[in-house]
């Protein structure tokens, strides 16, 4: 295992507005790590994928919540992690995770998470969803 060299964490409503947000500082940090140009916009893909599913599945439209986005690099990774605090709405099923617990999922976003970054873990439960995306990187000299 290799030591964490950067990190950075936000805490943001559950707001498209607020997606947007997370998104531009997701890209922001990105920027400034030394990664491939298209391993960075894969990243972004899966986050930006992740971060959306959060903001639109896993509050009713009334409530108010939160997406925690939590950014770390190691030596040889860049590690994402979205969590939200909900339970996501009976008409988010063909979207959502299959069950709690489960790592299963359905759905265009979750399979273009998949497609994007070396890896991807869903874990659903009753506190929540935390959706973990992880991107190789080279190892620099």
């Amino acid at each position: 295992m290799t030591d964490a060299v950067e990190f950075a964490r936000v805490v943001h409503p559950a707001r498209a507005d607020e997606a947007q947000r997370m998104r531009h500082e997701a890209r922001d940090w990105l920027a400034g790590l030394d990664l491939e140009q298209e391993a960075r916009e894969r990243v972004l893909t899966a986050v930006s994928e992740a971060v959306e599913n959060a903001v639109e599945h896993a509050y009713p439209a009334d409530a108010e919540g939160t997406v925690e986005l939590t950014l770390w690099a190691e030596a040889d990774a860049v590690n994402v992690r979205v969590t939200d605090n909900g339970h996501w709405s009976e008409g988010s099923e063909d979207r959502a995770p299959a069950g709690p617990g489960s790592h299963a999922t359905r759905g265009r976003g979750f399979v273009l998470m998949h497609r994007s970054v070396d890896s991807v873990a869903i874990r659903h439960t009753a506190a929540g969803t935390t959706v973990a995306l992880r991107q190789e990187r080279e190892p620099q000299p």
